[in-house]
């Protein structure tokens, strides 16, 4: 039997898909497809042409299914093709409660928006990240590498010809001097970046990278928006799913990237179970006030899914809003700076050649 080489897991825009097409067949028809034939369609969608991989583990979550005897949840589940605890979480509750043509749309509009902002988060911090550690590589570049070699030879003939050249190629000089002494120290501060980059997401890293971030003003606010945003998105799916609102709150938490907001949210989570007010409970999350008037309005008039998505369309344009201008902040500091360390590079490297053949 050879290798089998395709899907065989779905990363969140194709788990969006799955949602999606499980909630058309549910709400197709104003609502009347039973449960177990638009479950069948789903898989059965997802196991031809590139997904033709997968063919045996939807065959077996509709089989489980249709026994009786497996909730739908627990049949993704044991499938091991990508869905995540909080994804699961939501239909659990929803299966429980019999509110799956409700729950599944709302999941997938939360889902769609969770992907719409980590794309958007990284595309727009992208530009002043990646153009400042470029800067940084080009000037050291000419430090390390163009210098030695155009300066070197000459210098050797000559060591006196040193003091003839502008004082910025003299310093220059002296830096590419001490680099190549030292070259491993801005090996490891060039390393530091990439480094964080793909380690943010370990146990290690996690604490750090975040610690990092509520220090500085600019990323703090994009990070408060950025889970705010994923807040008024999934906690109304989570609360029509039928889930408890103290668990609906546990689920949140899981739904975000700031460990800092989310333990907040398990707080609240917890003294809200204890007998403390929603409202009260969630004093403690670092969100607009908004969003606590929101909640304690829905709990005063039992409607706290329709309060909370009223604050869908604001907290996605105040997001868009913080965004533009951090990254306009951001890229501020980088030009101000690097930009003149980048501009004493290039003259270096425009005049030292010259001065070099004049001694040479």
């Amino acid at each position: 039997m050879g290798l089998e080489i395709g899907i065989t897991s779905l990363p969140l825009g194709e788990r969006i898909e799955f949602f999606r097409t499980l909630a058309s067949w549910l709400t197709s028809g104003g609502g009347r497809m039973p449960v177990n034939e638009a479950i069948r369609n789903t898989c059965e969608a997802f196991s031809r042409d590139e997904y033709k991989t997968l063919a045996n583990k939807m065959s077996r979550i509709v089989a489980e299914y249709e026994s009786g005897q497996t909730m739908l949840t627990e049949a993704l589940r044991q499938a091991s093709i990508g869905f995540t605890d909080q994804e699961l979480a939501v239909m659990e509750a929803a299966e429980r409660s019999n509110q799956l043509r409700v729950a599944i749309p709302e999941l997938v509009e939360a889902l769609e928006m969770r992907l719409k902002s980590t794309r958007s988060l990284y595309r727009q911090l992208a530009m002043p990240v990646v153009g400042g550690f470029m800067l940084i590589v080009m000037s050291l570049g000419v430090a390390m590498f163009m210098l030695p070699m155009v300066l070197g030879p000459v210098l050797d003939r000559k060591p006196d010809a040193l003091d003839t050249f502008p004082s910025v190629v003299q310093g220059y000089w002296h830096f590419s001097v001490w680099m190549q002494t030292y070259w491993i120290v801005p090996l490891i501060l060039l390393s530091i970046p990439p480094v964080l980059f793909l380690m943010r997401g370990t146990n290690l890293m996690r604490p750090i990278v975040e610690n990092i971030i509520w220090k500085i003003g600019v990323l703090k606010r994009i990070s408060v928006s950025f889970n705010g945003v994923l807040v008024v998105y999934f906690m109304p799916a989570l609360v029509r799913s039928g889930m408890p609102v103290h668990e609906v709150l546990r689920a949140v938490a899981r739904s975000l990237e700031n460990q800092k907001i989310a333990s907040n949210f398990r707080i609240a989570a917890n003294e809200h179970e204890a007998g403390m007010r929603l409202g009260d409970a969630l004093a403690r999350v670092p969100l607009k006030g908004s969003f606590r008037s929101a909640v304690e309005a829905g709990e005063k008039t039992g409607q706290i899914a329709e309060r909370v998505e009223d604050l869908k369309t604001p907290y996605a344009a105040e997001y868009d809003r913080i965004m533009r201008r951090a990254v306009g902040t951001l890229m501020l500091i980088v030009m101000a700076g690097l930009l003149p360390l980048f501009i004493m590079s290039m003259y270096t490297s425009l005049v030292a050649p010259i001065f070099a053949l004049m001694e040479f």
